[in-house]
């Protein structure tokens, strides 16, 4: 069958015609995507604008800035120091009659105890004298509003929304409320050295989670069923570690997220499934946005950072590192901020 060329070579075309077309019409697929907008030097003589203060912590340094790239508030860490959205506070080896100060540089308390204070978020408190007992401290007078006594150290410590949860050197794993109950003792035990190494308590204030023991070393995942706590997860980890570790729920708790030795774990709180995403170094923070439930998460090896960022909540979009000193990482709304030794830069987070 002979074929008429005059008729193939303009179907061809027509056909190249059609595939240019789709190929055009069809969108591409958006992309998460980083935009430097700006760089800023926290040796900058501070100046207000009036407007939103964000914390920074960077080597001896800490301070606010503003979301257009102002320093507002600068201080020298004379020892240690803690800071939050809302308070700071600059102490010595000394620990007594710490005073708290708003984002603005105004007094707020005078602590009325002796020990290291902790701000996260609006909520203060202070880790006592001997490393087994803390207190809850109200913000406005400063007193101790709930103390809370152990015989074992206490090896982790963080708070959410709805309360307080707290590791300690022989395996229990307490649960508080935001006024300073003690709600629920957990003991995950299965090791032959119980120790909890980091833990966390979920927004909803419905799940607990942490990393417990040594030989085995494990992250276990409970979930309050009203009149007991159940382990609704658990796995054994390949290799232990022997310090502090990282754990953080998702803002809709929908994951939670565990540093381990080589990778950061993460779990699908709903469907009780694990995946990980290697990691070099251990994780100091993870940030979250609403723009394509992106995660931000910050690790360190040396003085070589990472920003892996994930997108959805768990799938991996890409990362960069860099060298430093000192680093953090913060989000707000679209924007990712990174700060570096003296500098601090902030990113559009978009999806395009």
């Amino acid at each position: 069958m002979k074929v008429n060329k005059r008729v193939l070579v303009p179907a061809l075309l027509c056909v190249a015609a059609l595939v240019y077309f789709f190929l055009n019409y069809i969108p591409l697929e958006k992309e998460l995507q980083l935009t430097p907008e700006w760089t800023a030097d926290i040796s900058e003589t501070p100046e207000t604008d009036g407007g939103e203060r964000l914390p920074f912590r960077l080597g001896r340094n800490l301070g606010y800035f503003s979301p257009s790239g102002k320093i507002s508030l600068l201080k020298r860490i004379p020892y240690k120091a803690t800071i939050s959205k809302d308070f700071f506070a600059l102490y010595d080896q000394d620990a007594r009659g710490i005073q708290v100060f708003d984002s603005e540089g105004n007094p707020k308390c005078e602590i009325k105890g002796a020990g290291f204070p902790f701000i996260q978020d609006e909520r203060i408190f202070l880790m006592l004298p001997g490393g087994n007992s803390f207190a809850f401290v109200e913000s406005e007078g400063g007193t101790l509003a709930s103390i809370f006594e152990s015989s074992a150290p206490i090896t982790s410590f963080c708070s959410s929304k709805s309360g307080a949860a707290v590791g300690y050197a022989n395996g229990d794993f307490l649960v508080f409320a935001p006024d300073g109950k003690l709600k629920f003792t957990l003991n995950p035990g299965a090791s032959d050295f119980p120790v909890i190494l980091g833990g966390a308590i979920s927004n909803g204030g419905k799940m607990f989670a942490c990393v417990s023991g040594q030989d085995p070393q494990r992250i276990v995942l409970y979930r309050d069923e009203e009149n007991y706590q159940k382990i609704v997860f658990h796995q054994n980890l390949g290799k232990s570690l022997a310090r502090q570790t990282f754990v953080h729920f998702s803002r809709n708790d929908g994951f939670v997220y565990f540093d381990t030795a080589d990778s950061l774990m993460i779990i699908d709180t709903e469907r009780l499934e694990a995946k990980l995403v290697p990691l070099g170094g251990a994780v100091l923070d993870i940030q979250e946005s609403e723009v394509a439930n992106s995660v931000f998460v910050l690790s360190r090896d040396g003085k070589n950072y990472a920003v892996t960022v994930l997108e959805n909540f768990d799938e991996v979009a890409g990362g960069f590192k860099f060298e430093a000193e000192n680093a953090f990482i913060l989000v707000e709304g679209n924007a990712l901020y990174v700060g570096r030794d003296e500098k601090i830069s902030r990113l559009k987070i978009s999806k395009e």
